[in-house]
């Protein structure tokens, strides 16, 4: 707040303001703002301060009603009206310093916490100044609304000051009292008497609440599938390393004085080492009831809570402490790179090497060195990897450098799984385009190479989403790519079902146009419809697009040249935004599936400092009308930089 004079009151201000206060009196008194809790606080209401604010100017006016007939009315002048050192606050929302003046509205006044009641811990400040640089000093009245008819409950001067500095009244001891509202106002005042006394600042508002809030945790949970119960409680969670679940707790902010608390604004949670990379949800953000974790080791874990009111009191911090089951024996699904029944990340590191990153297990093994990779390196290489035709124990990988005609196809190693080398790689053939009756136009721009190919993306299985030992032709995966058109202004989306061994059958042109910017992310069945969908990313705007996919069939051929029918994606019935995460923030982005183990699929991506990070999230709707959303967290799972040595 600026420093600038407030105006010594004429006798027509003050004809003014009692008419505001009889128009504030017919007003519905407004109680003070509940907390989260949804508990509302007592108070006193609008009408009932703006009488009292009234009442208490009036008197404090009295002392000075002659100063105007003694020539020197505006001789002094106070601004800057603040407390110190504790400020008056909210955090949900978050507001700092309100010192609410000329605000008669409780429910707009900030609180101060607990330490407040002790001595000298509340101080009146305001600038006093005097264009004569006459020394000077503040003369104080604090209101308390919370007792009986409003009183002034402290008067006084600060100590002599110097003209222009800050003038400062400390509030007696014990005097703030838990649950109360005080308003306040302030004059400059010199050492001769009236003439030198200014107006009067407005009336200056804050609420008390001394008391933190509280977490209590339960002794069992209602959910045990879904939900972690407490360490020794004798119940046993549905769930296991990897899969996220729900911790039950109660946060209350009590109101010993029964005046009015100013209510649960906020919580943190955090695993060892306690609150540990922890920040704080608050408003919109704070959990109702009951906190959604993924631990990452199994057996005791331990999460840590804590709450926060409004006027900024901590809760003792909560120590849960639960049991997670280790992950059942491993079966191979799609995106699964190492044979732990997990998918995985595969991305190049910046000294070109092929890494596997994982969000449950170890991360950031070797899967490729860089002299192995297309042009000797991984960098500037698109890497896609839901695809093996003949099952466990990891996926294949599809590989696509930049501006080459080629489209490298790594097998997994049987020996080591995992591990992509040349050895093991081959070539994939661009097959014949034909344009069906309801395309005529589909293959007039089709190249017969991969060298304007700009994402590739592996769909896994087309009927059968998940690996299947004994359907293998069914879980065949398809390749959807962006191709750019011949002058490279626009690209479309292509699907490429597969054909036999390690090869593709006729495409399908799903769009003609508009994908020249954006890229393809892999989850997999995300709508849970039995067949696979698509994540983007436009990475102009940086908005997230869900889409879904007809299955049906495509005139072909089989080895022989005779008629046959293929599966495949044949074209996008849905196309849904559900989120936005801007290249800014994840430079690359991702997919593969269920990466976390929740049993929905998740996101990852490389900031632009290199660090892999993995955001969960969870399915909403059903299959007829499906829909995504992403959790908060987002966990830092490996880093690009090479490790040591």
């Amino acid at each position: 707040m600026p420093n600038r004079p407030y105006e010594y009151r004429t006798a027509r201000a003050a004809a003014t303001a009692a008419a505001f206060l009889v128009v504030s009196a017919l007003a519905a008194p407004a109680a003070l703002a509940a907390g989260p809790d949804a508990t509302a606080a007592a108070g006193p209401g609008t009408a009932s301060v703006t009488a009292a604010d009234a009442a208490s100017d009036a008197a404090g006016a009295a002392g000075t009603a002659g100063a105007e007939a003694k020539g020197d009315p505006h001789r002094a002048s106070v601004g800057d009206p603040h407390l110190g050192p504790v400020h008056p606050r909210t955090l949900s929302p978050a507001a700092a310093d309100l010192e609410s003046c000329g605000l008669p509205d409780p429910a707009t006044w900030g609180w101060i916490g607990a330490g407040s009641d002790a001595p000298g811990a509340v101080t009146l400040n305001a600038t006093v100044a005097d264009p004569a640089g006459t020394p000077l000093r503040s003369s104080n009245r604090l209101t308390d609304y919370s007792l009986p008819g409003s009183p002034v409950v402290a008067t006084g001067h600060s100590d002599t000051t110097a003209s222009g500095s800050v003038a400062s009244f400390p509030v007696p001891s014990g005097l703030i009292k838990d649950g109360h509202a005080y308003g306040w106002t302030v004059r400059a005042t010199g050492l001769t008497g009236a003439a030198h006394q200014s107006a009067a600042s407005p009336s200056c508002h804050f609420r008390v609440d001394l008391t933190p809030p509280t977490v209590t945790l339960p002794a069992e949970v209602a959910d045990p599938a879904h939900q972690f119960p407490p360490s020794g409680n004798g119940q046993s969670t549905g769930l296991h390393l990897g899969q996220s679940g729900t911790l039950p707790f109660t946060a209350a902010d009590a109101d010993p004085s029964a005046l009015g608390a100013s209510g649960v604004a906020c919580v943190r949670w955090g695993f060892d080492p306690q609150f540990a990379d922890a920040s704080w949800k608050c408003g919109s953000e704070l959990p109702a009831g009951a906190l959604t974790v993924t631990p990452a080791r199994w057996g005791t874990n331990t999460t840590y809570i804590q709450v926060a009111d409004n006027a900024g009191n901590h809760s003792q911090p909560a120590a849960y402490s639960y049991y997670v089951p280790d992950r059942p024996a491993p079966s191979w699904v799609y995106g699964d790179v190492t044979g732990d029944g997990v998918p995985d990340v595969l991305t190049a590191d910046t000294a070109g090497n092929l890494r596997q990153y994982s969000a449950v297990g170890p991360t950031g093994k070797l899967a490729s060195p860089a002299g192995q990779g297309p042009g000797s390196s991984w960098v500037g290489v698109q890497v896609t990897h839901r695809s093996n035709n003949s099952g466990p124990p990891a996926d294949n990988v599809y590989a696509h450098r930049d501006g080459s005609g080629f489209l490298n196809l790594y097998m997994t190693s049987y020996s080591e799984p995992g591990t992509y080398n040349r050895g093991f790689a081959t070539t994939v053939d661009k097959p014949e385009c034909v344009a069906p009756a309801s395309d005529p136009d589909q293959c007039a721009d089709y190249l017969t190479d991969f060298s304007r190919t700009l994402r590739i993306a592996a769909t896994g299985g087309i009927t059968l989403p998940d690996y299947t030992q004994s359907a293998q032709n069914l879980n065949r995966p398809g390749l959807l790519t962006v191709e750019a058109n011949a002058d490279g202004t626009d690209a479309a989306l292509w699907f490429y079902p597969a054909g036999g061994f390690n090869s593709f059958d006729r495409p399908v042109r799903l769009a003609a146009t508009g994908w020249k910017d954006t890229e393809l992310i892999t989850p997999g069945d995300w709508a849970g419809q039995g067949h696979p969908g698509l994540w983007t990313r436009d990475r102009l705007t940086g908005d997230l697009h869900a889409l879904t996919f007809t299955v049906g069939t495509i005139e072909s051929s089989d080895p022989f040249g005779d008629p046959t029918e293929v599966t495949a994606l044949t074209a996008i019935a849905s196309d849904t935004v559900i989120g936005n995460v801007p290249v800014s923030q994840w430079s690359l982005i991702g997919s593969e599936g269920d990466l976390t183990g929740n049993g929905s699929p998740a996101l990852w991506g490389v900031t632009t400092t290199g660090e892999v990070q993995v955001r969960a999230g969870h399915r909403t709707g059903g299959p007829a009308a499906p829909g995504f959303a992403f959790e908060d967290a987002v966990r830092t799972i490996g880093s690009t930089a090479p490790p040591a040595g």
